[in-house]
């Protein structure tokens, strides 16, 4: 959808706001990656207006941002919080989830019932599940806890699933028969099921969980939205009985199910079956990595991006490849040194992209080595993602239910993958003795050798 006239002047200003001076990208430095998201996240909450006269609690200004990626904004900043220990921004972002949980306890907001689908709720739902899993502020009575209220969207989507009818099963797009797309059956809705069933079994330990994460994503392979090689496509359709695919892909599909196959990864101690399908969607996610030859390793979004085509949804996706990679990380170690290639590079071209309005507005393109005149929500959002991702080695894992028992993984050898801290290291006093850091299970991203390690935001060129 386009800017409005009215909402691109708002966010030139409120972007123009930011600070001037370059920052510092060293992946060596932890105080410099929590800077650079730090960053990125003081200008993704310049556009937020819900808490300002005029504008709705927990939503961003719409148009053009739909409620959807004001849900998935919000679980970047729970994660965001979590990866740096930073808690500027926690009031603010606790408000807006408690905001949107509804009367129901489950994100169906009467309000959204225009265009309220399956994948929207879930982005909302997967956020509360951060908030539970990383022990952030419960909600106030009288609202349940995080995890219930993951629960109930859990048991609105078992309500909805279509089995005995077409298709076999699947979870429709759209939840209500007034609404567009009320027949299309779509990868990024049956993920956000599986993943949070997924989640929500290794959070509790409860079967029925696991069970409806296995049948999930059964589904959505024997329909073919997942192919042998674990390519994630679009959708189908009911009204063909789903015997035909778009096969579109979003780096926000591949992502959404590489996640939810390393938490059942973890959560069955390393089985075969989920390893081979963690390995399998990080194999696939390189589709969305090295758009051309100079530019190796560095994320875009396929679909769109170099055709210039992206809309205003589409330029949120790489928040999510992000956060996602580093959660697999965590949870499957063994994926760290190709993890840690991507969003390394990734992350050196996205400062880069870090210069508009000559200050740190973030682009879309990142490959282009400086701004590129696109920004918003969703630039704002995938630069903090890729800059706090490259944190894992200072972050806990998920939490579970004390009853619930996870083996520790080992990490892999660190004579391969060099820690990016040093005992000799110490962080600014905002972020003292409030990083977590894994009591088990971590990931130490490797550093590469073959770019530079420091880069200031200015236009500066990447050598890739």
């Amino acid at each position: 959808m386009a800017f409005t006239s009215a909402v691109r002047a708002s966010l030139i200003v409120a972007l123009l706001t930011l600070h001037t001076s370059a920052i510092e990208l060293d992946l060596t430095s932890t105080d410099s990656i929590r800077n650079a998201a730090r960053t990125a996240a003081f200008g993704l909450q310049t556009i937020y207006n819900g808490n300002q006269t005029g504008g709705v609690l927990g939503k961003f200004p719409y148009p053009p941002y739909y409620w959807w990626e004001s849900g998935a904004a919000w679980g970047g900043m729970v994660d965001y919080w979590h990866y740096t220990g930073d808690a500027t921004w926690n009031n603010v972002t606790y408000q807006a989830l408690v905001s949107q949980i509804s009367p129901y306890n489950d994100f169906m907001m009467d309000a959204e019932h225009f265009d309220l689908g399956n994948d929207d709720q879930g982005f909302w739902a997967l956020g509360a599940m951060s908030a539970a899993e990383h022990g952030f502020q419960a909600p106030p009575a009288p609202h349940p806890s995080w995890v219930q209220v993951c629960s109930n969207v859990f048991n609105d989507y078992v309500t909805r699933w279509n089995e005995g009818t077409t298709c076999g099963g699947g979870l429709k797009w759209q939840i209500y028969s007034t609404n567009q797309g009320y027949t299309y059956k779509n990868s990024i809705s049956n993920g956000a099921f599986f993943q949070l069933a997924a989640r929500l079994a290794r959070m509790t330990g409860n079967q029925t969980y696991v069970d409806w994460a296995n049948k999930a994503y059964n589904w959505t392979t024997n329909i073919g939205l997942i192919d042998g090689s674990y390519n994630v496509y679009d959708g189908t359709d009911e009204t063909i009985n789903c015997t035909g695919i778009d096969h579109t892909q979003w780096s926000y599909n591949v992502a959404m199910f590489m996640y939810g196959s390393a938490v059942m990864h973890n959560y069955t101690n390393g089985s075969a079956l989920w390893t081979a399908r963690t390995t399998g969607f990080l194999n696939a996610a390189a589709t969305f990595f090295s758009p051309y030859s100079n530019a190796t390793n560095v994320m875009f979004e396929a679909a769109c991006e170099r055709q210039g085509t992206c809309n205003t949804d589409q330029y949120s996706q790489k928040a999510y490849m992000s956060r996602w990679l580093a959660g697999t990380s965590i949870l499957a170690p063994y994926t760290a040194p190709r993890v840690g290639e991507l969003l390394q590079t990734s992350a050196l071209a996205a400062a880069a992209s870090c210069t508009g309005f000559n200050n740190n507005t973030c682009g879309m393109r990142w490959y282009a080595g400086s701004f590129d005149n696109t920004y918003g929500l969703g630039q704002q959002l995938s630069a903090m993602e890729v800059f706090y991702a490259l944190l894992t080695n200072e972050t806990a894992p998920p939490g579970v239910s004390p009853r619930v028992k996870i083996r520790a993984e080992p990490t892999p050898a660190t004579s391969l993958i060099p820690s990016f801290t040093s005992p000799s290291e110490t962080a600014p006093p905002l972020y003292d003795d409030k990083v977590k850091r894994s009591a088990g299970i971590r990931q130490v991203l490797p550093l590469a050798s073959s770019i530079f390690a420091t880069i200031f935001i200015g236009g500066l060129l990447l050598a890739l």
